[in-house]
């Protein structure tokens, strides 16, 4: 039930937004990629991640906050613990499946079947619906990743990283959490990156498989 309540909150915000004129993705780039109710979608999607940051958080400036919060997902994997490294993943699938299909395909890929998963003490064959998300290496988002690079050092080395991986790669996650303090958060292009790569970071395969077990 509680899933629903956050996914039922997530669908109105993405409503209510229709009546915002003072959309932040209202410039060129994101006009070239994405049409006006993307564009809408896209920023309450910044949005919705905002609200789990503050809510898991000592500070109330965005920018603050969201370096508080990947510091300390940062410092937890550092130290083994995996549980802070995704949000919580029925959560974030609820929410993240009743956006539009299109935008959706525009930054993700879903894959819903795998031949064998394994653990250090499980191994599925041909689990049903075993879910998992990563970045779309041919979609509109990474063509903007693109666009940051002609500008910026990190968006270029980003852009080829998800080419050469064909998504979401460990070394640019744990890039991107020991070098988030070079990031400034109030900057759109930059607060879209963390949005988009907060919700596409995956729990463990160990993390997944238990609680794959457990429906």
């Amino acid at each position: 039930m509680r899933y629903l309540i956050i996914s039922f909150l997530f669908i109105g915000l993405l409503s209510c937004n229709n009546l915002n004129s003072g959309n932040e993705f209202e410039t060129s780039l994101y006009k070239k990629h994405f049409t006006k109710s993307e564009r809408n979608e896209l920023s309450n999607i910044v949005s919705y991640v905002d609200s789990l940051i503050l809510s898991k958080n000592k500070y109330t400036e965005i920018d603050k906050a969201y370096h508080y919060y990947l510091d300390s997902v940062y410092q937890l994997a550092a130290n083994g613990d995996e549980s802070g490294l995704s949000f919580n993943e029925e959560q974030k699938y609820s929410s993240l499946f009743n956006i539009d299909t299109i935008l959706f395909k525009k930054i993700w890929v879903k894959s819903t079947t795998s031949r064998i998963v394994r653990t250090r003490d499980t191994t599925l064959y041909y689990p049903n619906n075993f879910i998992s998300i990563d970045l779309n290496n041919n979609g509109e988002y990474v063509d903007i990743i693109e666009e940051l690079g002609k500008n910026s050092t990190y968006y270029k080395a980003l852009h080829e990283s998800i080419k050469a991986a064909g998504g979401l790669s460990p070394t640019a996650v744990s890039g991107f959490l020991y070098y988030n303090n070079d990031f400034d958060f109030n900057n759109l292009n930059n607060k879209i990156w963390a949005s988009i790569f907060l919700l596409t970071t995956e729990e463990s395969v160990e993390m997944k498989v238990k609680r794959y077990l457990k429906k």
